[in-house]
């Protein structure tokens, strides 16, 4: 493909901040593009076991607590959580009609975003979730095992995912993206002290920064 092809389909805005890194040298611009998919891919494998294990041990714990298998039924979860929660439960069970889906809850809890189940450990909840919510994480250590710490640290692994799930660039900085690959195992090591040595086979993530290394640094 030639350069106008490949701005047209990519778009010249979405090229803009490769460019500017590699001084306009459009080949070496689109070559870090390129990378910055492949690096977007390989974090694919760690997003997605911590996100499918939060929401099964968030929802097993609120389970427990309110005693209601139809959880987003019971009006004291109801009255708990705040409009935010209540609308993306809403905006889950539309998404099921349409497909002509019968809605449950195992569909329901599949449909609910990261953000979801991110925003239940929000300061709000302190008093009224957290006390059940720790207990999605039994191989945190205690000392460490607050909410803000959670919080925080699920919130910032939120964004990185959005900004990968929005085909945005996160190259800029491959320490940091390493230090995020290392939250995010530390959050899949609390879930379950068995997760990591079971599925790290599929987590290619540094030897995928590595490959990529120089193309990102452009020599």
């Amino acid at each position: 493909m030639d350069i106008k092809s490949i701005e047209n389909i990519i778009s010249v805005e979405r090229l803009g901040p490769y460019l500017k890194r590699h001084n306009n040298n459009f080949n070496l611009a689109v070559q870090h593009y390129k990378a910055n998919i492949d690096i977007s891919k390989a974090f694919y494998p760690l997003l997605s076991i911590l996100e499918i294990g939060l929401r099964n041990s968030v929802n097993n714990q609120l389970v427990r607590k309110f005693a209601f298998q139809e959880l987003y039924h019971d009006p004291d979860f109801v009255r708990i959580v705040t409009r935010f929660q209540l609308e993306k439960i809403s905006d889950a069970k539309k998404a099921i009609k349409k497909g002509n889906k019968q809605i449950t809850q195992g569909r329901i809890i599949s449909e609910l975003s990261f953000g979801f189940w991110t925003s239940l450990f929000d300061s709000r909840f302190e008093r009224s979730l957290w006390k059940n919510l720790r207990l999605s994480f039994p191989n945190c250590p205690k000392k460490i095992r607050k909410r803000k710490t959670i919080s925080s640290k699920l919130n910032g692994i939120r964004k990185l995912r959005n900004r990968i799930f929005h085909h945005e660039a996160i190259t800029w900085d491959l320490t940091v993206l390493m230090n995020y690959r290392d939250e995010i195992i530390q959050v899949i090591d609390w879930l379950d002290k068995f997760l990591i040595d079971w599925c790290s086979d599929i987590f290619d993530l540094a030897e995928t920064i590595e490959l990529k290394k120089k193309i990102i640094e452009g020599r």
